[in-house]
């Protein structure tokens, strides 16, 4: 009896030991990720590591030392490397498959091969930091899909990095860490809902283009009514109607025939109609046109990915959002303000047109200018001087005069506008402040590099527009004063009468924010409004090269981590 009780400690001690037992030794980790180390690989296995230089440097520091030491809590990484494609993102490039496979082989043979125990080791590694460096700042750099992009992305502290990583494997909450790096940004999660719900309608139900043959309005009868009304209750807008055979009847009201007619445009299809267009950003008339049914036959798939698209938009905000911020949209045509992270309220815009595109980044915005005055910009000063060619009143009717480089008015009555063009014009055009000045009564300052601003117009009817593309790159807004005194009253000693006073004067001012306020120019084609999903015209047409970079398998992208690296390194 002495010797049973320590035995049997021993063989309990040694079960455990087994359970916990490194898989993966160092000797051959260091050998798999020598090439990588010397730059003459970026593979294990023949498979293309992501984060490479990110993934060496963790076991160069742990001295080749395995992470996963716990091979059940490792399998369960698979389910947390899958759940990937519920973020928009695709958990192959994870390296799922591969894991899977290996995972299933190891078991089988008890973890005896060093090579593959070693080389799941590594691709499991590769696969969760690489997820999660993508959940916190997106798989795509944004600053490869444009120029004008000055987003900050979350540099991470590699040593806190390293340690955090290694708590959470020995604490066992690596997924619940990598779901923690979502944007907090509220139109995330609901985004996520709506790709679900997207994908099982792509998954459900078989999906075959609807013929156009004519504009279908209200009382009217038409053949493809019938798919329309399925279309519309498979997407929610209407509640599921049975599939009827129409017929056709005669003066007396008895049924002349069983032949399958057109049915008829009801109001409750009208409705569902309705409010399909306004969800897909059409004029909401119940009219079906053309565009209308261009959009009741884009197929749930792409649907789903142009949903994709924007919540890899989202993460890229992850380390731009403070409490209170602008966000224009461009994309849809709307400018909202948070405060305290939520939507305190929104307004319409006008945005640049398609050759003079509003680009998108962030600044800070510093003040308002009530009374502004305008200097056009000399890219545009032919359409003034064109005015004159026509009317040489155009400068009176208009409040516009003529100044030289250092701001002194020049007699415009001297200059020939027949031979004077844009490039041979010295001067400047400037409007004064009143009615008829083209920004209006306010303009919002931003500084930056492209003299983008947000500002009123006296131009109010194209707000009337669905597709508001119009301006030469400046943001137009459709109630600034209601902006003005929104941005201004959490200054101290502000009062709701201030600002009416200020632009009694007709004098322009500048007004400054006590606390300058983040404005992110961004690009949405998909965002929740009123609760709703809404879809939006990709005016820009920006998105299709955003889900080409998305669908590339990520070793092939530049990725953010490496940034992130290199900064270590430097």
């Amino acid at each position: 009896m002495p010797l049973y009780h320590p035995m049997k400690r021993y063989l309990l001690l040694l079960l455990m030991l087994l359970s916990y037992s490194t898989f993966a030794t160092p000797s051959q980790l260091q050998s798999l990720l020598e090439p990588i180390t010397i730059g003459e690989s970026n593979q294990i296995v023949n498979t293309p590591i992501i984060s490479a230089k990110l993934l060496n440097h963790i076991y160069q520091v742990r001295q080749y030392q395995p992470l996963w030491s716990d091979k059940a809590y490792a399998g369960t990484m698979l389910d947390v490397i899958k759940s990937a494609d519920d973020e928009g993102l695709a958990k192959e490039d994870y390296h799922y498959q591969q894991l899977v496979e290996l995972y299933a082989e190891l078991n089988s043979s008890n973890w005896e091969n060093d090579l593959q125990s070693s080389s799941f080791e590594l691709l499991l590694s590769d696969g969760i930091i690489s997820y999660a460096v993508h959940m916190l700042n997106g798989k795509i750099n944004p600053g490869m899909l444009g120029k004008t992009w000055n987003y900050d992305e979350t540099h991470l502290d590699f040593d806190t990095t390293l340690k955090k990583l290694e708590q959470h494997i020995q604490n066992h909450t690596v997924a619940a860490a990598i779901t923690g790096l979502a944007p907090k940004i509220a139109i995330y999660p609901e985004l996520k809902r709506q790709l679900a719900h997207y994908r099982e309608l792509a998954a459900k139900y078989p999906f075959s283009e609807i013929p156009y043959t004519e504009v279908i309005k209200p009382g009217m009868t038409s053949p493809s009514l019938q798919a329309i009304a399925t279309r519309l209750s498979q997407l929610g807008y209407l509640e599921e109607r049975p599939t009827l055979t129409a017929s056709t009847t005669s003066p007396d009201n008895t049924v002349a025939s069983e032949n399958t007619t057109a049915l008829s445009y009801d109001k409750t299809l009208v409705d569902a109609v309705k409010q399909f267009q306004f969800q897909h950003s059409l004029n909401n008339d119940g009219v079906i046109g053309a565009g209308t049914m261009a959009a009741l036959n884009v197929p749930y798939s792409r649907l789903a990915d142009q949903i994709r698209i924007n919540l890899e938009r989202a993460r890229w905000l992850s380390a731009d959002l403070s409490a209170n911020y602008l966000i224009v949209n461009l994309a849809g045509y709307e400018l909202m303000l948070f405060r305290d992270n939520a939507l305190s309220w929104r307004t319409d815009i006008i945005i640049g047109k398609i050759n003079a595109k509003t680009p998108l980044f962030k600044s800070k915005l510093k003040y308002v200018v009530v009374n502004p005055t305008w200097t056009v910009p000399r890219s545009i000063s032919s359409e003034i001087i064109n005015h004159l060619r026509k009317d040489p009143g155009y400068l009176e009717q208009k409040n516009f005069s003529v100044v030289d480089a250092a701001g002194k008015p020049v007699d415009a009555s001297g200059i020939d506008w027949s031979t004077t063009t844009r490039k041979n014009f010295p001067y400047w055009f400037v409007q004064g402040p009143g009615k008829t000045n083209s920004l209006g009564e306010v303009k919002f300052i931003f500084p930056n590099q492209y003299a983008i601003y947000l500002h009123d117009t006296p131009g109010k009817s194209l707000f009337d527009q669905t597709e508001r593309a119009f301006s030469h790159g400046c943001i137009r807004v459709k109630d600034p004063l209601v902006l003005a005194d929104k941005l201004l009253s959490a200054n101290a000693n502000w009062s709701n009468a201030a600002l009416q006073e200020k632009l009694a004067t007709g004098k322009t001012e500048n007004l400054f924010l006590d606390e300058p306020l983040d404005i992110l120019i961004m690009y949405w084609t998909v965002a929740i409004k009123d609760g709703n999903l809404k879809f939006y015209n990709d005016v820009y047409k920006r998105d299709p090269v955003l889900i080409d970079a998305l669908n590339r398998p990520a070793a092939l992208s530049v990725m953010a981590q490496d940034d992130m690296v290199n900064t270590l390194e430097e």
